[in-house]
C-alpha cells in the first residue's frame, strides 16, 4: 500500500493485491488526519506500506510509531522515487516473468536464524558489512570486511563515568528539574535545604491564617476589601487589597499610619500590594524563604560541579565516543530514510562517474528533484588508457535559475559524504581517492579585509590552483563576474587553457559561467579537452530577448547554451513589469551594437519646455493648414500669413 499526504492535508492512497493481481485505487481525502491513514490500513492489510519524504513530519511520525496493527514493513521512499516519472520507468521495465518466480530481495527482513547461517569469513574474524544481491541469490551473499577503519571509538574509564553517573544522579532529581525549569537538588540530600522546603511547602496554610488575623483587626467595612496575603521571593509578605479606580490605591490603607504604616509596593490586576508591621515582622522572622533555598542548592550544585570536574578528561573522552557513535547513527538512518547507495572509492587517477545523483538538502524542501548524471575522467569501469583521455572539466552553462549551482554543491557534497564513510543521494557513484575540495563559490567579504570582492575571488581561484593536483576535486561558480566582461571573460578562458594543459594531471573540476562569447566565437570546443553542458530549459512564445514563459527541467545536456533569460528570472523575483521591459530594450539595443545614448538621453527642463511650445505651434498650424487647403484659392502666402499669426500669439 502507498500512502502520500499533500501540504494542504489531502491524503491519497493506492494498494495492490497480489492474489488477483488488481491495483485499488482511492479518491483524494480532503482535509485529512492521520486517522484516515488507519482506516486505509484496516480495509487493505498491508504487508509492505510506502510513504514519501515529502509528507508532513507528524504523519511520519505516526506512521514509524503506529506501524498499523498488521506488522507491516514501512518504507519512506525519497521525492524523486515517489513520483509518476519514477512509476513509468519502472513499469516500463519490468518483466512480466518476474511475478512467476521468488526472487530474494535486498530490502526484506533477515530472520535471526538466517543470520546465523550467513558465512563469518571462515577464521572467526567479525564480519563488518554482508550484502545480498536480488540478482546473485542468498547462496552468492558476500562479506567485506572493513579492515580500514576511518576512526575507532575511543577507551575510557567506565568504572569513573559510573561513578560520575550515580553521584548527578543522586544529586539532582531531573523530573523536578524540567518541571521548574531549573536544576533542583533532591529531597532527603541535606538536611538545612529540607528544612526550608517543608517551611516554603507549607506556606500556603500559614498565609490563609495570616488573612483571618489580618482581617479581625481592620474594621469591619473593610473586610470585604482583604483579598489575600501571599509571599513573593525578594518582596517577602504582602497583604492583596482591592484597589480604588479613581485614587489608583487601596480602598484600604490602614486607619493608624503612625502605629501600623501600610505601604503600597505596586499596582497589578486591579490589586493594591501593601506591607504594614506585620508583613515586617514575618519578614524578619522568617525571612526570604525562598531566596534560601535558591542559595543552598547552587552550593551544592557548586561542590557537584567541582567533584565532577575532577573527571574531566574522561567526561571528554566518553564525550567524543558518544559524538562518533551519534554520526554513525546519522548516517545510517539517514542513508536508510533517504534510499542513499554505497559509493565505490578506487585509487584510479581522476574518476569521478554519479549517476542519478540528488542534493541531500535540495530534494527535502521540493516537491520533485530531477537527478542528474556526472562523468568525469572516464567511467569506473573503463581501462586505465581510456579513462587518460576523458576530459576531466566540465563546463556548465545555462540561464539563471536553471540548476547550474545546485548541481556544483551536489557532486562536492557527494565525493565529501564518500569519504567520510558516508552512503550518498545518488543510484551509483565511483569515486576517485580525493585528496581536497577546492572551490570559488561565494564571496567572502569583511570589514576586516582591505579587498574588493574581486581581489577576494582571484585569491581564492589562485589557492585553488596552487593547491590542486590530480586527485583534486575544483569547483567554480561565475568567476569573472566581478569586473569588466572582457577582462572576466580573458581571465575565464585563459583558466580553463591552463586546466586542459594539464592533461592527466589536470584536477577534475566543475565550472559553471554565463560568458558564453568564449564559445560563440569557437575559442573553446569540446574536442580541447573540456566537456560542455548546459541545463536545459523549456520555452514557449519566445522572442528575441524574452520569453512568455519557460519552464526548468533541471536536467543536464551536453552542448552549450547561449539563452540568459534575465528578464524573465527578474520578473519572477517581483521586479516591475517597467523595469524589466526597459531592460529588454536596452538589451536588444546593445546586442545590434546600435547607439544607446539617444533612447537614454533625457531632455533638460528648458528643453522640454521648447519642446512643448514648438508641438503646440505644429498642432495649430496643421489644423489651420487644412483649413485653408480645402478652400480653392489657396496661396503660399496665406500659409506663412496664418504661420506668422500663430507665432506672434
Amino acid at each position: 500500500m502507498a500512502l502520500d499526504v499533500c501540504d494542504d492535508g489531502t491524503m491519497g492512497c493506492a494498494f495492490f493485491d497480489s492474489m488477483d493481481g488488481s491495483l485499488q485505487l482511492a479518491e483524494d481525502v480532503h482535509r485529512s488526519t492521520v486517522d484516515v491513514s488507519e482506516h486505509f490500513a484496516t480495509l487493505a492489510c498491508p504487508t509492505l506500506l510506502l510513504v514519501s519524504s515529502r509528507a508532513p513530519q507528524e504523519f511520519l511520525d505516526h506512521v514509524q510509531r503506529s506501524a498499523f496493527p498488521y506488522k507491516s514493513c514501512v518504507q519512506i521512499l525519497s521525492s524523486s522515487e515517489f513520483s509518476v516519472e519514477a512509476a513509468v520507468d519502472r513499469l516500463s521495465s519490468w518483466r512480466n516473468d518476474q511475478l512467476s518466480t521468488v526472487r530474494p530481495s535486498s530490502r526484506a527482513p533477515v530472520d535471526a536464524s538466517v543470520r546465523r547461517d550467513l558465512p563469518n569469513g571462515g577464521d572467526g574474524k567479525r564480519v563488518d558489512r554482508c550484502s545480498i544481491s536480488p540478482e546473485e541469490g542468498v547462496a552468492n551473499a558476500s562479506t567485506r570486511e572493513h579492515k580500514n577503519p576511518v576512526s575507532t571509538i575511543p577507551k575510557f574509564d567506565q568504572d569513573s563515568l559510573v561513578a560520575i553517573g550515580e553521584l548527578i544522579s543522586h544529586t539532582v532529581d531531573f523530573e523536578q528539574s524540567e518541571y521548574r525549569g531549573r536544576t533542583t537538588v533532591r529531597l532527603g540530600l541535606d538536611r538545612n535545604l529540607d528544612e526550608l522546603r517543608r517551611h516554603y511547602d507549607g506556606m500556603n496554610s500559614f498565609l490563609a491564617e495570616i488573612v483571618v488575623s489580618t482581617i479581625q483587626t481592620v474594621p469591619q467595612w473593610a473586610v470585604s476589601y482583604i483579598r489575600s496575603c501571599i509571599f513573593l521571593p525578594q518582596l517577602g509578605f504582602l497583604i492583596v487589597t482591592d484597589v480604588d479606580p479613581r485614587t489608583g490605591r487601596g480602598k484600604y490603607r490602614g486607619n493608624w499610619p503612625d502605629e501600623d504604616h501600610w505601604e503600597l509596593l505596586f499596582v497589578a490586576d486591579d490589586s493594591a500590594y501593601y506591607k504594614n508591621d506585620n508583613m515586617r515582622h514575618l519578614d524578619d522572622q522568617f525571612g526570604d524563604v525562598y531566596c534560601k533555598i535558591a542559595d543552598r542548592e547552587v552550593e551544592i550544585l557548586h561542590v557537584l560541579s567541582q567533584e565532577v570536574l575532577k573527571s574531566s578528561e574522561c567526561l571528554s573522552v566518553a564525550s567524543d565516543a558518544c559524538g562518533d557513535v551519534n554520526v554513525i547513527l546519522a548516517l545510517a538512518l539517514t542513508a536508510e530514510k533517504y534510499k542513499w547507495s554505497v559509493p565505490k572509492l578506487t585509487t584510479r587517477s581522476g574518476i569521478l562517474e554519479i549517476k542519478k545523483g540528488r542534493h541531500p538538502l535540495q530534494e527535502l524542501v521540493v516537491p520533485s528533484f530531477v537527478p542528474n548524471d556526472c562523468q568525469l575522467g572516464g567511467g569506473g569501469h573503463n581501462d586505465d588508457d581510456s579513462c587518460q583521455n576523458q576530459s576531466r572539466c566540465m563546463v556548465l552553462t545555462g540561464p539563471n535559475h536553471s540548476g547550474k549551482s545546485i548541481f556544483l554543491k551536489q557532486v562536492g557534497l557527494i565525493v565529501y559524504l564518500a569519504h567520510i564513510g558516508s552512503f550518498v543521494p545518488a543510484e551509483m557513484a565511483v569515486i576517485s581517492v580525493t585528496d581536497r575540495i577546492l572551490t570559488r563559490i561565494s564571496t567572502l567579504e569583511s570589514v576586516c579585509k582591505e579587498e574588493s570582492a574581486f581581489a577576494i575571488d582571484l585569491k581564492q581561484l589562485l589557492n585553488a590552483i596552487e593547491q590542486s593536483t590530480s586527485k583534486s576535486l575544483l569547483i567554480i561558480d561565475e568567476f569573472g563576474k566581478g569586473t569588466n566582461s572582457d577582462d572576466g571573460a580573458g581571465l575565464l578562458a585563459s583558466f580553463l587553457e591552463h586546466l586542459s594543459s594539464l592533461a592527466v594531471r589536470a584536477p577534475r573540476s566543475l565550472v559553471a559561467t554565463h560568458i558564453h562569447d568564449l564559445f560563440g566565437c569557437h575559442q573553446l570546443l569540446p574536442t580541447s579537452g573540456l566537456q560542455i553542458a548546459h541545463m536545459d530549459v523549456l520555452k514557449a512564445q519566445c522572442g528575441e530577448f524574452n520569453c512568455d514563459y519557460i519552464t526548468y527541467l533541471f536536467k543536464l545536456r551536453d552542448g552549450y547554451s547561449s539563452d540568459l533569460f534575465g528578464g524573465y528570472c527578474a520578473t519572477l523575483n517581483g521586479v516591475p513589469n517597467l523595469v524589466v521591459e526597459r531592460a529588454n530594450v536596452l538589451s536588444m539595443l546593445l546586442s545590434r551594437n546600435e547607439d544607446i545614448t539617444i533612447p537614454c538621453a533625457r531632455l533638460s527642463p528648458e528643453e522640454e519646455l521648447k519642446l512643448h511650445s514648438a508641438e503646440i505651434v505644429a498642432r495649430k498650424f496643421l489644423e489651420g493648414f487644412h483649413t485653408l487647403v480645402s478652400e480653392e484659392n489657396c496661396l503660399l502666402q496665406d500659409a506663412r500669413h496664418m504661420l506668422q499669426n500663430i507665432l506672434s500669439t
